[in-house]
């Protein structure tokens, strides 16, 4: 088929250049190989086209003859490297995909095999797919094809079952397609395999779910209390459900394309409940009892920490990130009264270990971690001293407690994610890149991208095999029976617990699922330095050193009291998200009253995950309940913003201003605009004296 040859330069990937046909674009990438001398039989066939320099040799073999006196090896002798041209797919139609899996380069041909497995779903249905490996299959008269697609299809069936569960759309396949085209072809083997697992397939009709309910007595269940369950046993247990939910997990659900519209991501949606509802009990634990003191509540809070520290040993980062942001929550954040009663020392490891999920550098730490120990058996230290000094003291308190040490600990562990980078990351190389390119051609490029996140998540559901957990039925039954509280619940017990006399600033909520859920989770708290005041959330220090008071009982820690009133009443917390990323993700930010409207804006897009936008092709609008407000170009945002609502609930939009001009005319008639920039910046100076 005739191609148009696009480019001879080699970029920075690798790419020397591009072929494109009427179904396909082809990278083309120049390989060493080490040089094998031809046998008798074989000599290398250099192109016309190309004479005989060695730098342009194509790799291509041809047999010839039989004479080796025909061969002239002198001038070849002393090679010991040749470059070859590799022809790999980047764009193509779904024939053309399926058929590219025949590529006569082994390494190529099993990197493409995977990655199609892994994503084919975000363009294709099983039983497209599976039309185009037969009609490839039987219309094809070589042998290398045929047996390439026969291949795929046994890999298929192996290693990605679930697509030919019951009620699946490959189930009917199964039974309709492919036993039939394998009893037609003579593929006993083939034959054999399928009617194998419609056999399993009818057995699992029953199944119970992931957790079977049980009948307990009640009394039993009573015997457990969240004060008196060992931290160990507790974090263990956590992280059994999180395993056995983390096994089960369908990593091509986590698709940016598949899971922005929820399209079948059961077993996503279950790990996102999870999450929340732990969160969700966390908060329920600290607020619902109204009788206690505010010195019992700090103690059910420092075995929360405790519970994490656990968690950080067994390398479960999914339950960890639940109970931080569940610490980290509204409700709980503002009561300064009860942080007054935690301990320095369990500040500070609780400061750390909220680190870990901190934002900086797009999630650095949290990724350095996964890196240094997905695979690993036990907590490693990075190289940095700090971070050394800070797992050997998490460590260290976590196995007084147990009164065991790290070597004495044998059993394997593995390692569970925090799902929410991986779910982040899919989803913006979803957004970045286009399905289809070239007229219509999908785009395998992408899923390329995406596979490199696939394959990570693969791994780590292998080192996830390495826990060697059971179950407790009675601490399962205990731990479902305890409420989750919604958010407006929670911080109506918590203005019960400690009434608001100011707005509560400072708070910045983080990244959390999007399910169906009521529960919100939040990002890492501004932590405090020694004289009280609030701490950028990108700093990594301790803060206290450890050679403060260590009491853990209600000592008095005369820092804390600072928590909440540490931040000056310039600023305001608000929820910003924006249409253009297509979903309803919120971000929370800090807005001064410096603030102007492009500053906002970067600041906004920054949150989002949008930073190489343009802020200038966006505008800033406060969504209230019965109205709008577009602020102007260049407006002061926090003078300007409509606060009378409940704290932390002003919402931001930031929209793109590339609107048809309909939709500018409608939003202009459902939208109440902020005065000129004149106005609104005497409004400012006048409004500073009479705030503050």
């Amino acid at each position: 088929m005739p191609f148009l040859f696009i480019s001879g330069k080699i970029k920075d990937n690798g790419l020397w250049a591009e072929e494109k046909e009427v179904d396909a674009v082809w990278g083309v990438f120049l390989k060493k190989i080490r040089y094998q001398r031809p046998s008798s039989i074989v000599q290398i066939v250099q192109p016309a086209a190309t004479g005989r320099s060695s730098g342009s040799a194509s790799g291509t073999y041809s047999s010839i003859g039989s004479g080796i006196d025909e061969v002239d090896h002198g001038e070849i002798a002393h090679l010991m490297w040749e470059t070859v041209r590799v022809r790999v797919l980047r764009a193509g139609t779904l024939r053309k995909i399926v058929e590219a899996m025949s590529n006569d380069n082994l390494d190529v041909q099993a990197t493409h095999l995977s990655v199609f497995l892994a994503t084919y779903r975000a363009f294709a249905t099983p039983t497209e797919v599976l039309k185009e490996i037969i009609y490839l299959y039987t219309h094809s008269s070589q042998e290398f094809l045929r047996k390439t697609m026969l291949d795929c299809l046994n890999a298929w069936l192996d290693s990605y079952s679930e697509d030919f569960e019951q009620g699946a759309d490959g189930y009917h396949c199964l039974r309709k397609v492919i036993l039939p085209f394998a009893q037609a072809e003579g593929l006993t083997s083939l034959a054999l395999k399928v009617q194998y697992k419609l056999r399993c397939r009818r057995k699992m009709r029953k199944s119970t779910s992931l957790h079977s309910l049980r009948t307990f007595s009640p009394q039993n269940i009573k015997t457990y209390s969240l004060m008196f369950i060992p931290e160990s046993h507790f974090a263990q247990q956590l992280t059994y459900f999180d395993k056995e939910l983390f096994l089960n997990l369908r990593v091509w659900e986590c698709l940016g394309g598949l899971w922005k519209r929820r399209c079948g991501c059961g077993s996503v949606v279950a790990t996102v409940e999870q999450f929340n509802a732990l969160s969700g009990r966390v908060v329920a634990t600290i607020l619902l009892d109204s009788s206690v003191s505010f010195q019992q509540r700090a103690k059910v809070l420092e075995k929360w920490i405790r519970i994490s520290q656990e968690l950080r040993q067994l390398k479960n980062f999914s339950s960890l990130k639940a109970i931080i942001s569940g610490l980290e929550s509204n409700p709980i954040f503002r009561l300064s009264k009860l942080w007054h009663y935690i301990s320095k020392d369990r500040l500070a490891i609780y400061s750390q270990l909220s680190q870990i999920f901190s934002e900086e550098n797009n999630r650095m730490a949290q990724r350095s971690l996964l890196e240094a120990e997905g695979t690993a058996k036990f907590p490693t230290p990075s190289k940095s001293p700090k971070d050394r000094r800070f797992l050997s003291r998490v460590l260290r308190s976590s196995q007084g407690t147990r009164g065991t040490s790290c070597a004495e600990n044998d059993s394997p562990n593995g390692t569970i994610p925090y799902l929410g980078t991986f779910l982040t990351d899919l989803t913006f190389i979803d957004s970045a890149y286009p399905d289809f390119v070239h007229d219509g051609l999908i785009n395998f490029e992408k899923r390329k991208k995406e596979f490199e996140v696939l394959a990570q998540l693969k791994l780590l559901q292998g080192s996830a095999k390495g826990y060697r957990l059971e179950e407790d039925p009675y601490f399962t039954a205990w731990y479902n029976s305890l409420m989750v509280l919604d958010d407006k619940t929670a911080y109506e017990l918590s203005i019960a617990i400690q009434p608001e006399r100011t707005p509560v600033k400072g708070h910045r909520k983080s990244d959390s699922f999007a399910s169906n859920s009521s529960s919100e989770n939040t990002e890492t708290v501004l932590p405090l330095n020694r004289k009280g005041s609030v701490q950028s959330s990108n700093e990594s220090s301790i803060l206290y050193s450890g050679h403060g008071d260590s009491g853990t009982g209600g000592g008095g820690n005369s820092a804390i009291v600072g928590l909440v009133s540490a931040t000056p009443e310039t600023s305001v917390v608000v929820r910003v998200s924006t249409p253009a990323k297509g979903d309803v993700m919120y971000k929370s930010m800090l807005v001064s009253n410096s603030d102007h409207t492009p500053q906002v804006i970067t600041q906004a897009l920054e949150k989002l995950g949008l930073e190489d936008e343009e802020p200038k092709k966006f505008s800033l609008v406060q969504v209230l309940p019965n109205k709008e407000l577009k602020f102007p170009p260049n407006a002061n945002v926090f003078y300007a913003l409509d606060t009378s609502g409940i704290p932390g609930s002003v919402r931001l939009e930031v929209r793109p201003i590339t609107t048809n001009l309909k939709a500018n005319q409608h939003m202009s008639q459902s939208t109440t605009s902020i005065n000129n920039n004149n106005n609104v910046s005497k409004l400012n100076q006048n409004s500073q004296h009479q705030r503050f």
